[in-house]
Formats: structure tokens, C-alpha cells, sequence
């Protein structure tokens, strides 16, 4: 390639980087906005499963309250699972379409749950099928930030958990108010309603800062006006080379590598202890005289804590290093559940524990993303992420059955020390590996690490 070339090259691609919005700008937040806005109505959907898992109940209640337990787990699973598949539909339709395509079947799935009369029916309409929709509108939120946000990319991430919790807050009140004036039917229909006209309108303002098959379409077009006809194939061939390695499909290195792996591993174990305080602190404390009242605080104060410890985090995540802050939030958790759960047998000690609990489990649900972002290119986030994803959702499905076991263990114990020992085990060993992907950093890369990792 002569220096012409070269010149012109650069020329280009300067004036391509000229019309693209900065990074941490006003045009970041403003997709970071929307983005918060799909995961209120996506994961604050799956975060106020309980409010229609207690409706499940009663109408199924000739069933297994484990058959009926399934109708979440595959929802949440699916949503999970599904962001393997994610990747590759945003790869053929972009992000826009992307979300609208699982807007669409999202809210198809929440209206056809509300006309089931089965448990399997409510499986495959709110399990199922919204799950795989809800996965759509899930990656692009969470997979677009790192290509937004520099500066601010943990605050980010942290910013976008915390809508899960924020409509863990208003989804309840509002599903049961709908419950109480019409009918069970109509709350879900609603709330179809609702998740299709919110992720609709949010697909017109999430959309990547560079597009990347324009970009280097431009620049192989100035490339060939300006250079002779020996060397344009040679600079052709090289942009085209360029564009097919930013473009994957599906990156299955990603499958096998080894930090990959370490940090899904890591998310699997804090999942599977996860689920134990979150599936039955509010049992723990009618076990202790509470009110019905104070049994659905605990779910609205671990909401609350939730979208605290996402913002606090997220924010401490762009100081100190998002894997030193998923680290440093594992450990409290493996120490304050059994310091407070086991250590008083006080209602508003496990009030506390409900906030605490929301706020230090946000470190690692908020922050693992946005370690993802800051390690690999923007054309492997989707791959990368879809990746770690399954490990979440394995973690998530299995981890309902052996919270389970263990509080079938603490039941029989006439103590809830099995269940606290669960947990902080989990998040214990979820740290120690965290801890050797630190490690494998500082080994294997070229690149010279600080602390703030």
C-alpha cells in the first residue's frame, strides 16, 4: 500500500470518527436512559414473579407448588438461555429490530399466559415463550453500554441492574391493585400490554455508537477513488478482512477461554447461592411471628438494596477495578447472612439483612458485564456475554432446587444455619475464583495491570 493510500485511509477514517457521538456524552445517557427503561419492564418482570407465582398457587392448587415453581425458573432461565441466540439476531437486524422482535413476542407470551388453564400452559406462554422474547431486549441493553461508555461503563452496568430493581418495586403494587379490581387474567394482559408499548418505544433510542458495515463500507469506497487498479484489491481485501473480523456470529472462542470460563464459574456459584436468601428470607421471618406485611417488606426492601448497591458499585466499580468490587461484595455477603440470619432471632434484624443482602448481592449481578466490556473488543461483547450468560441461567435454574434441599435440611434441623452455609459457601468459593481470573490476568496478558482491576 503506497503512503497515498494510507493517507487516505486514515483521512477516512477520521472522517467517519467525526460524525460518531463521544463516548460518556449526552447522546450515552440518553441511551443508558431507554436501556434502564427494558430492564424495569424486563427483569422487573422477573424480579415480581412472586406477586403471580402466589396467584400460580391458587389456581393450580391441586398441583406441586415445585411443578408450579417452574413456571419462573424457565422464564428467568430462558431469558438467560436465550441471549446465545440474541447475538446472532442482532448481527442480521441490528439492535433496533432486535428489540422490537422480542417486544413483540415478549408481549405475546404474557397475553397468552393469561388465557391458560394449565400448569404447562403457563410454563410454555409466561416460561417460555416471554422468556426467549424478554432475552432479546435483555442482551442489547446489557451489551451496548461498553460501546457507549467509557469513563462511566461500571456506573453504566450498575444504572441498568438498578432498573430491574426499580420495577421490582412498581410492578407489584400495581399487578396486585389490577388483581384485586379485575381479575388475574387482565393483570397479566396488562402487563403484556405495557412490556410492548415500553421495549417499542425504547428501540427507536438504543442503537450502537459506530456502524460498523457502514463504516468500513465508506472507507473501502474512498480506499479505491484514490488508489491504482493493482493495489485496490489489496486494500479492498484488507477493510473486508478488517470488517469480518469485527462481525461474528458467534464467537466460539469464547466457549473455551480460559478467563471466560473462570468468571462464568464465579457467576454460577454466586447464582446458585443467590437464590437461598432471596427465595426464603421472606419465609425466615413468618417463621419469627411477622406480619404478611412484613414478610413482602423483605422483597421490597432487597429490591430497594438492590438498585442502592447498582448504583453505589457500579460508580465505586469506575474507582477502584469492577473485579475488586465484585470480589469485595462476595465477601461481605458470605459474612453478614449467617452474622445476622443466625446471630438474633429479631424481625427487624432480618429487615436489615433483606437491605443488605439487595444491596452487596448488586455487586456481582451489576458489575460482571461490565468486567466483559473492559477485556474484549466491542465486536466480541455479544458472543462474550451470551457465553457467560448460560453459566447465570445454569446457575439461577439449579440453584431453586438446592436452596431447596437445604432448607428441607434447615426445616428438620429447626434451624436455618444449613441454608446461611449454603450461601456462604457459594459466595465464598464465587470470590476465591474470582480472585484466580485476577490472577490469570496478571500472568498471561501483555498488558501490565494496576490494582484497579
Amino acid at each position: 500500500m503506497t503512503q497515498l493510500e494510507k493517507n487516505t485511509v486514515q483521512t477516512a477514517s477520521e472522517d467517519q470518527r467525526a460524525n460518531v457521538p463521544k463516548q460518556d456524552g449526552k447522546r450515552a445517557f440518553l441511551v443508558l436512559f431507554f436501556c434502564v427503561l427494558i430492564n424495569m419492564a424486563i427483569t422487573g418482570m422477573a424480579n415480581s414473579f412472586g406477586i403471580f407465582q402466589d396467584e400460580y398457587l391458587q389456581m393450580y392448587s391441586d398441583s406441586q407448588a415445585a411443578q408450579i415453581g417452574w413456571i419462573g425458573t424457565v422464564s428467568l432461565g430462558m431469558m438467560l438461555f436465550g441471549s446465545i441466540f440474541a447475538g446472532t439476531i442482532i448481527y442480521f437486524v441490528g439492535y433496533r429490530k432486535t428489540i422490537w422482535i422480542g417486544a413483540i413476542v415478549a408481549g405475546v407470551g404474557l397475553i397468552l399466559a393469561s388465557f391458560s388453564k394449565q400448569v404447562w400452559q403457563s410454563a410454555l406462554t409466561h416460561g417460555l415463550i416471554f422468556g426467549l422474547g424478554a432475552s432479546l431486549p435483555f442482551l442489547c441493553s446489557i451489551s451496548i453500554i461498553p460501546l457507549w461508555f467509557e469513563k462511566y461503563r461500571g456506573f453504566g452496568m450498575g444504572a441498568i441492574n438498578s432498573g430491574g430493581g426499580i420495577g421490582g418495586m412498581i410492578i407489584p403494587p400495581i399487578a396486585q391493585a389490577v388483581m384485586d379490581n379485575l381479575s388475574f387474567g387482565w393483570s397479566l394482559r396488562i402487563a403484556g400490554i405495557c412490556v410492548f408499548v415500553i421495549l417499542t418505544i425504547s428501540g427507536f433510542f438504543v442503537k450502537p455508537r459506530i456502524n460498523k458495515k457502514k463504516s468500513t463500507a465508506a472507507n473501502t469506497k474512498k480506499v479505491k477513488n484514490t488508489s491504482s487498479d493493482s493495489s485496490e484489491a489489496m486494500v479492498e481485501q484488507s477493510v473486508e478482512s478488517s470488517q469480518s473480523s469485527e462481525l461474528k456470529i458467534f464467537d466460539k472462542a469464547a466457549v473455551i477461554d480460559p478467563f471466560i470460563f473462570l468468571v462464568g464459574i464465579s457467576t454460577l456459584f454466586a447464582d446458585v447461592a443467590y437464590t437461598g436468601p432471596l427465595y426464603y428470607l421472606p419465609t425466615a421471618i413468618e417463621d419469627r411471628n411477622a406480619t404478611s406485611a412484613q414478610s413482602t417488606l423483605t422483597v421490597i426492601l432487597s429490591n430497594v438494596g438492590g438498585v442502592v448497591g447498582s448504583l453505589l458499585f457500579g460508580y465505586l466499580a469506575d474507582k477502584v477495578g469492577e473485579m475488586n468490587i465484585v470480589i469485595f461484595a462476595d465477601i461481605v455477603v458470605a459474612v453478614i447472612v449467617p452474622a445476622i440470619w443466625l446471630s438474633t432471632t429479631s424481625v427487624e434484624a432480618l429487615l436489615a439483612l433483606s437491605f443488605l443482602y439487595g444491596m452487596f448481592s448488586a455487586g456481582f449481578l451489576a458489575i460482571v458485564p461490565a468486567i466483559l466490556g473492559r477485556h474484549y473488543e466491542e465486536h466480541r461483547l455479544n458472543g462474550v456475554i451470551g457465553v457467560v450468560f448460560v453459566y447465570v441461567a445454569v446457575g439461577i435454574i439449579i440453584g431453586g432446587p438446592i436452596a431447596g434441599t437445604f432448607y428441607d435440611m434447615s426445616v428438620s434441623h429447626g434451624s436455618y444455619s444449613p441454608l446461611a452455609f449454603m450461601c456462604t459457601v457459594g459466595y465464598a468459593i464465587s470470590a476465591l475464583i474470582l480472585v484466580s481470573a485476577q490472577i490469570f490476568l496478571r500472568v498471561k496478558s501483555k498488558t501490565k495491570f494496576g490494582f484497579n482491576l
